[in-house]
């Protein structure tokens, strides 16, 4: 990594003095730091946004990748808007993904996920993200990490490990000219542009984090929250599938379904927070109440409820009759603009599990419909809906066994370089990318 560092030279006896803030303080040039550069690659993949990496170019240390990765996305920022980076102000797109190829058995390609805090310093290596993982696959074509045929059209299948949580993704897309292909015809709620579909198999999802498809060991439950003798209690869904979800009823929220982003944010954030966190050391991802809230990645939580219409953040309107179940996922503390593609994978498989609220509820919706139980499940978000296909069944024991959960998503190459950013100290263990 090439360093810059600004010339120092002594002020003429007749220079100005630097000039004051509106608050009176001088306003101090930065001296101390080094500017330093690694190359990336920004890529839209799925309704996410974020940087990628090649492991090779990131320090042999990953303690070391803190500050490589803060600085490029701008965080920590008060302001939460990440001006002095490439995140985009909330965490759909502040991520990143650590693509290299695989020495698994059976695999090509090893991806990392990190979800970048807008506000804070710690990076966040503990679950999966479905969105990026859409872009892996192709990012992994583009970088030459795996090898497709030239001069041809086809189809093509990278088979993905997600190292967070151990898992594999089956990603298969259209090649052309040995590079993928990312015009088409599918359009994705969320995104401006269509592309070309890029269809997501993840494969035996159950107990990505827990080892359980149902961590508490019960489909339904309830949770209390508030002091003691004002309880509140809610009845919860605690799934493992793709990335642990929390699954709370809408109407127990005094939600109608109509709610925009907006007022969700407003009206249910602290009470959700504090359901997530109960719910973290019941599922055994938290060994007490404090750690979980410090852990905002997981597990992911969601308000769930029957369908309803609904007019999405673009302002079309989505009949009852459209979809299953209506679904508002929540992601690092703050409201999800869609659904995290995890999310929908876990939705699918929830809806398997015999008395789990989400199951009740597209069970119930199905019906009215004259559905098949193995129909696509079309889960209602924010900003439209997505169907999610599992193979899933239960056993004469009552056991659910979901052998995995398909999505279909776009991805696309936005920008490729080299990102820059400030670093105080210089490191022996940094790898050099020239331009």
């Amino acid at each position: 990594m090439n360093e810059y560092t600004p010339p120092l030279t002594p002020p003429h006896p007749d220079s100005p003095s630097p000039p004051s803030s509106d608050l009176g303080s001088p306003v101090e040039c930065q001296t101390r730091s080094t500017r330093r550069r690694i190359r990336s690659v920004l890529m839209r993949a799925g309704t996410s946004r974020g940087l990628f990496f090649r492991l090779e170019d990131l320090p042999v240390e990953r303690a070391e990748w803190r500050e490589v990765i803060l600085g490029a996305m701008g965080s920590p920022d008060p302001y939460l808007r990440q001006l002095d980076g490439l995140g985009g102000g909330q965490s759909t797109s502040s991520k990143v993904a650590v693509v290299s190829r695989s020495t698994f058995p059976g695999v090509d390609i090893d991806y990392l996920f990190i979800q970048v805090p807008v506000d804070g310093n710690e990076l966040d290596f503990s679950g999966n993200c479905g969105n990026m993982a859409s872009g892996v696959g192709p990012f992994a074509v583009d970088e030459g990490l795996v090898n497709v045929k030239t001069g041809l059209k086809y189809e093509t299948t990278v088979r993905i490990r997600n190292v967070n949580t151990n898992r594999i993704i089956h990603s298969t897309f259209l090649v052309k000219d040995g590079m993928p292909v990312e015009d088409g015809n599918m359009h994705l709620d969320g995104v401006s542009s269509p592309g070309s579909p890029i269809k997501l198999d993840f494969v035996d999802p159950s107990g990505s984090m827990t080892g359980k498809l149902l961590p508490t060991g019960t489909p339904l439950e309830q949770i209390q929250i508030g002091p003691a003798g004002g309880e509140r209690v809610f009845s919860i869904s605690c799934v493992d599938a793709a990335n642990p979800f929390v699954f709370v009823l809408a109407s127990e929220l005094g939600l109608t379904g109509s709610e925009t982003v907006g007022q969700l944010a407003a009206e249910v954030t602290s009470t959700l927070l504090e359901i997530r966190a109960r719910a973290a050391v019941r599922m055994g991802l938290a060994k007490s109440h404090d750690q979980a809230v410090l852990v905002g990645g997981t597990p992911k939580i969601a308000i769930v409820g029957p369908p309803c219409d609904y007019v999405t953040s673009s302002g079309r309107n989505v009949a009852e009759s459209e979809v299953d179940v209506w679904v508002r996922p929540f992601s690092m503390g703050r409201p999800h603009p869609s659904i995290q593609m995890t999310g929908a994978v876990c939705v699918g498989a929830a809806s398997s599990i015999p008395g789990s609220m989400v199951n009740l509820i597209v069970r119930a919706s199905q019906i009215a419909k004259g559905k098949m139980q193995r129909d696509a499940v079309v889960i209602g978000h924010a900003s439209g809906k997505m169907a999610t296909q599992g193979d899933a069944e239960v056993t004469p024991q009552g056991e659910v066994v979901v052998r995995s959960g398909s999505v279909y998503r776009t991805a696309r190459r936005l920008m490729e370089g080299t990102v820059l950013y400030l670093a105080k100290n210089r490191s022996s263990h940094i790898r050099d990318v020239e331009l």
